[in-house]
């Protein structure tokens, strides 16, 4: 039986390519509604990824202000 005596400790800061959570409702948010109008223009429904798109530069727009 082998016993373990030094552990590694666990990292105390954030690496810069973290997403902060505060900011992660956002990104997500943006993300999904990338996401949708992709789809909708894939549709061919415009009137539906403009109102995304829309909804995704909002959310960025958050970002940049937050």
């Amino acid at each position: 039986m082998t016993s373990i005596t030094g552990r590694k400790s666990a990292p105390t800061q954030a690496s810069p390519a973290t997403i902060p959570t505060a900011n992660l409702t956002a990104v997500l948010a943006a993300f999904n509604a990338c996401n949708l109008t992709s789809c909708y223009i894939e549709r061919g429904n415009f009137a539906a990824a403009r109102r995304k798109l829309v909804l995704a530069l909002a959310s960025v727009n958050q970002l940049a202000e937050g």
